[in-house]
């Protein structure tokens, strides 16, 4: 009797987790895509830009520095 609770113990606890590994990669092959498709982008002759109107290319001018008081 002691040989089967010392045994049965941890085969069950094997069995169980084979099964749950067995059940988990089943159905991750039955999952639906839920990805969004990748659009096609075909390459063609012209150039289109786009970018926001608002953004300035040029850099601006650093400020200048200015004193705070002595620093510790």
């Amino acid at each position: 009797m002691d040989r089967i609770r010392e045994w049965s113990f941890p085969v069950v606890v094997l069995t169980m987790w084979v099964l749950a590994a067995g059940y988990t990669v089943s159905s991750l092959g039955q999952a639906p895509a839920r990805q969004k498709p990748v659009p096609v982008v075909q390459a063609t002759m012209d150039i289109t830009v786009v970018g926001s109107k608002k953004v300035s290319l040029a850099r601006k001018a650093p400020k200048p520095a200015t004193r705070r008081g002595p620093r510790a």
